[in-house]
């Protein structure tokens, strides 16, 4: 028979912690334990339960199907406690200490370089530790708790989270230097049907972004190509085809090897965000940074529009 009584706070954090690294050394080195210390904590949950949590190999560590099943519980529990800790922390040092911040790809390369370089003179105390994954990931990770915010598209499933508007960012065309194209301002999305469309790879949101304006594949069907911007950029620049990239990217790019064509309005965007763990209690807190952030991006000159307001 499972016990009765509720299981420790160290069991909980030991189980989900072992569920996302799947390996008994990784997890204890990630909470600071030993692995005996671990080991014991797994088995004093699995006792408490009455049946088997994960499989233990040589190698890696499977989770069972009680596993997987009692984990979402788990999960929540530790984010709760570490939510009360985190508000007891905070309490009157708000946007101060170390943050961890996460970023997608397709826009780190120029919103990293206004974070770091300015964002210190707006919030002196803050400590922000910058990491760029794409969307997926982010969301995974903020979910584990691994993350406190990311700043992402928040035209997504955001599962649990909670998504604070930033601002819109337009798309362009980018195309070959000698593409009919170049320098054109009145791109319908449904022309893109008949180019050669070349893609980021499904685990970045840019591409889902620019399929949604496409009406057909026409001949030509899109290409995932790559998993980074700038090595699509780079097949544009040598004719393969054409692609859509935030208008932001542009300030990245140099030389004369590809031309931009912009779209008629209504102009393409996509939507920013600082996205957060619903359960957080900095909710507050993520929306000042937000606009924070977002005056920075302005203040840089970065490509932006007020972000769309939702329909009734």
């Amino acid at each position: 028979m499972p016990s009765t009584s509720p299981p420790s706070f160290s069991q909980l954090r030991a189980f989900v912690a072992l569920c996302d690294h799947r390996h008994f050394g990784e997890a204890a080195t990630a909470l600071g334990v030993s692995q005996p210390s671990l080991s014991q904590a797994i088995t004093a949950l699995e006792k408490r339960v009455d049946g088997e949590l994960v499989e233990r190999t040589t190698r890696r560590v499977l989770v069972t199907p009680l596993g997987e099943a009692l984990l979402p519980y788990a999960r929540e529990a530790v984010l709760a406690a570490e939510a009360f800790n985190e508000a007891v922390t905070n309490q009157g040092a708000a946007l101060a200490g170390a943050l961890r911040l996460g970023i997608i790809p397709t826009i780190a390369p120029y919103l990293v370089p206004v974070v770091l370089d300015r964002l210190d003179q707006e919030l002196p105390p803050l400590q922000p530790e910058l990491r760029e994954m794409v969307t997926g990931d982010l969301l995974d990770m903020l979910a584990q708790g691994r993350l406190d915010a990311a700043i992402m598209t928040i035209d997504v499933d955001l599962h649990h989270a909670t998504a604070i508007p930033m601002y819109d960012e337009p798309l362009v065309v980018l195309v070959p230097a000698a593409h009919p194209w170049a320098g054109r301002d009145d791109v319908v999305p449904r022309e893109l049907d008949e180019q050669q469309l070349l893609l980021l790879d499904e685990d970045n949101c840019l591409r889902d972004q620019t399929l949604a304006l496409c009406q057909r594949y026409g001949v030509n069907p899109p290409a995932a190509v790559a998993t980074t911007l700038s090595t699509v950029v780079r097949m544009v620049a040598h004719g393969v085809g054409v692609t859509v990239i935030p208008e932001g990217a542009l300030r990245m790019l140099s030389g004369e090897e590809y031309a931009v064509a912009r779209f008629a309005d209504p102009v393409p965007t996509r939507h920013i965000g600082m996205v957060h763990r619903s359960s957080s209690s900095r909710g507050a807190d993520f929306a000042r940074l937000a606009g924070v952030i977002t005056n920075l991006a302005r203040q840089a000159g970065l490509p932006m529009a007020a972000p769309a307001q939702p329909e009734a």
